[in-house]
């Protein structure tokens, strides 16, 4: 396993919460008060905790955007915890750049977005580190601190004698 010299997570929007959390909540409603339902007690707090329990595991799975410089790569992936990941080694990145783009316009919105060579990895905001990689294919990383995202990701490559410019 790789150290990581550098962690950034950029959380959700608070609306996408909201959203999220009053559709759960919305759900569960029928349960709490047991409005169209003959089961018992024990019944509805099972549904109730199940209800919850997928809220909690869409939170902590996508949830956010994850990323990691690490020694010879850069590791990106949704929520708090890598299930859903990519993996770019600095050898296949040939240039970086901070940008200020237009995720609805340039990708129909936020997630993980794209098309043919342009592909993006984005939670909120305007504000990405755009990774041209070896097979001409651009990747977008959304970041609340782009500059600095770059600033680390250049380092870890300095250190590893990949940056290519």
């Amino acid at each position: 396993m790789e150290s990581t010299s550098y962690r950034e997570f950029s959380a959700w929007p608070g609306w996408v919460e909201l959203v999220v959390w009053g559709c759960l909540g919305a759900t569960s409603l029928p349960f709490v008060f047991g409005l169209g339902t003959d089961s018992g007690i024990g019944s509805r707090v099972i549904s109730i905790a199940a209800i919850l329990g997928i809220g909690v595991a869409i939170r902590y799975i996508f949830g956010g955007l994850t990323a990691l410089v690490q020694e010879t790569r850069l590791l990106i992936y949704m929520g708090s915890i890598p299930l859903v990941k990519r993996s770019i080694p600095f050898a296949d990145i040939v240039s970086i750049e901070s940008v200020r783009y237009r995720p609805i316009a340039e990708f129909g919105g936020w997630g993980i977005r794209g098309i043919g060579k342009k592909k993006a990895w984005t939670v909120r905001g305007n504000q990405a580190v755009v990774l041209t990689l070896s097979n001409d294919r651009l990747l977008y990383v959304g970041s609340d601190s782009p500059e600095k995202l770059e600033e680390h990701i250049r380092r870890a490559m300095t250190a590893s004698s990949l940056l290519s410019e």
